[in-house]
């Protein structure tokens, strides 16, 4: 299901589509990714998923937004925006200073949800650029702050627990 998800919400660039097309196994969502925490979905309702983000532990201060997809329909309605301040709230809840990501189409709204450009990267369908979003309060301080925007609706229920880095909690049947 959120692989068809990925689908759709990637088809929206021209330029990835035939690139898919031709690389069907460009589109994959590991079970170990879902088992790890890493994968926190956005549902509008009980039981329809209308976006998903991964985010995994880069190392001690930098946390990788390593995929973030919404439905086509729900794009422009504060999901995507919804998924990166969870991303952001629980990269800072596992100890991150740094919440990065590699954007090519896509920086725009990137750009609009905090993120800077620190570099360029080179991906399996050409040139992106890396993004970086500072996790700490832009006066400096030394709280953290997702920098939400006053007011901002977060339209979804994210789905999952744990901050990022933290273990699959064990019961005793497992």
């Amino acid at each position: 299901m959120l692989e068809a998800l990925q689908r759709r919400s990637s088809d929206v660039w021209p330029a990835y589509r035939e690139q898919l097309a031709a690389n069907p196994d460009a589109i994959s969502l590991p079970q170990s990714f879902i088992d790890n925490g890493w994968v926190r979905v956005a549902v509008a309702d009980e039981h329809t998923p209308v976006g998903f983000s991964v985010v995994m532990q880069a190392d001690v201060v930098v946390h990788e937004l390593d995929g973030l997809f919404v439905d086509p329909a729900q794009m422009n309605s504060g999901f995507g925006r919804a998924l990166v301040e969870d991303a952001a709230r629980r990269s800072i809840a596992g100890g991150a200073r740094y919440l990065e990501v590699t954007a090519g189409p896509a920086r725009g709204f990137y750009e609009r949800v905090a993120f800077e450009v620190v570099g360029s990267a080179e991906t399996r369908f050409g040139a992106a650029v890396r993004m970086r979003r500072d996790l700490r309060r832009a006066d400096g301080g030394e709280r953290w702050s997702t920098a939400r925007s006053p007011g901002t609706p977060v339209p979804a229920r994210i789905t999952g627990s744990r901050p990022v880095g933290q273990p699959t909690p064990r019961t005793e049947a497992q």
